[in-house]
C-alpha cells in the first residue's frame, strides 16, 4: 500500500464499494486472509495546498518518503514528487491513492502520473504485498511511560493514554478499564482496520486491556501475519452514548 504519516476509512457508517467487498470476500475464502497492496511511499496525512503550490501543483499527493527497496523506489519515484493520477484517474487526496492501490492485485502494475520539478511524467509501478514492503512496521516497539496522561506510541500505529478518573469524567465514560486512543497514524495498520482517535480499547484478541502495560504485553506475543482483533468502545457524540465495536486485521499493514 502507501503510507501516509505512514489508510483506511472503515468504522461505523463505512460503506465498502461492492467490487472491493467481493474481492476481499473472495480472498478470505481462498486464502484465509486478505493480502493488501503497497507501492511503498509515504505522504502527509492531510494535503497542504501551499506545499503543493510551491511544487507547481494544484491537486495531488506529495511524496514525503520512499520505502527503500520498495516498488516505488524500483520504479524511480522520488521524494518531493507529486502523484496526480493513477491509471488516468485524478488523485486529489491520500485516500484516493490508497483506494486505487488497494483495488489493484499484488503483482499488477499501476501507472502513476507524477509532477517532478513542475514537469509531468508517468511511471509504471508494480504493486507489492505491503506486509513485505513495510516489514518493520510490526517491529515498532512502544516506549513505556507512566500513567500521567502522556501519550505512548504503539506499534499498531496509535498513540494511547491511560484512562484516568478525570479523563473518564470528561468523556462521560462509565466503563471500567480500557486505554484511550489519542492519535492514529494515517496509513497505519490501526487506521486501516478502522480504529479512530478517542476510541477506548477494551480488549485485544479477547485479552482484557486495563492499562498501557496490557497493550505492551499483548504486543510482544504478536508477529507479522497474525490476525488481531480489537474490542473498542466508541462514542456517537451524544452524551454518554458509547457503543461496542469489533475491528480486526492482519498485522504487517502499511501503505
Amino acid at each position: 500500500m502507501i503510507a501516509s504519516r505512514t489508510g483506511g476509512n472503515q468504522g461505523i457508517g463505512f460503506a465498502m464499494p461492492i467490487n472491493t467487498a467481493v474481492k476481499v470476500y473472495n480472498q478470505i475464502i481462498k486464502t484465509g486472509h486478505v493480502t493488501r497492496g503497497s507501492i511503498g511511499i509515504r505522504f502527509p496525512a492531510e494535503n497542504n495546498a501551499d506545499l503543493l503550490k510551491a511544487y507547481g501543483a494544484k491537486l495531488g499527493v506529495f511524496v514525503e518518503g520512499i520505502q527503500p527497496g520498495g516498488p516505488a523506489e524500483k520504479a524511480g519515484v522520488k521524494p518531493e514528487d507529486i502523484v496526480t493520477a493513477v491509471n488516468g484517474k485524478t488523485i486529489k487526496k491520500g485516500q484516493d491513492l490508497i483506494d486505487e492501490v488497494a483495488e489493484t492485485p499484488v503483482g499488477n502494475s499501476v501507472a502513476l502520473s507524477l509532477l517532478r520539478d513542475g514537469k509531468p511524467m508517468t511511471m509504471n509501478v508494480t504493486v507489492g504485498d505491503r506486509a513485505k514492503v513495510f516489514p518493520e512496521e510490526l517491529g515498532k516497539n512502544i516506549e513505556p511511560k507512566d500513567d500521567s496522561g502522556e501519550q505512548t506510541n504503539a506499534k499498531f500505529g496509535i498513540g494511547i493514554q491511560a484512562m484516568t478518573a478525570g479523563l473518564k469524567q470528561n468523556m462521560n465514560f462509565t466503563g471500567t478499564g480500557g486505554v484511550l486512543i489519542n492519535s492514529v497514524e494515517s496509513g497505519s495498520f490501526a487506521e486501516d482496520i478502522g480504529l479512530r482517535k478517542n476510541d477506548v480499547i477494551m480488549a485485544i484478541n479477547r485479552q482484557p486491556v486495563n492499562s498501557i502495560e496490557d497493550v505492551q504485553r499483548i504486543q510482544k506475543t504478536l508477529k507479522n501475519g497474525d490476525s488481531v482483533a480489537f474490542r473498542v468502545m466508541r462514542t456517537t457524540g451524544r452524551g454518554a452514548d458509547w457503543q461496542p465495536l469489533f475491528l480486526a486485521g492482519e498485522l504487517g499493514s502499511t501503505q
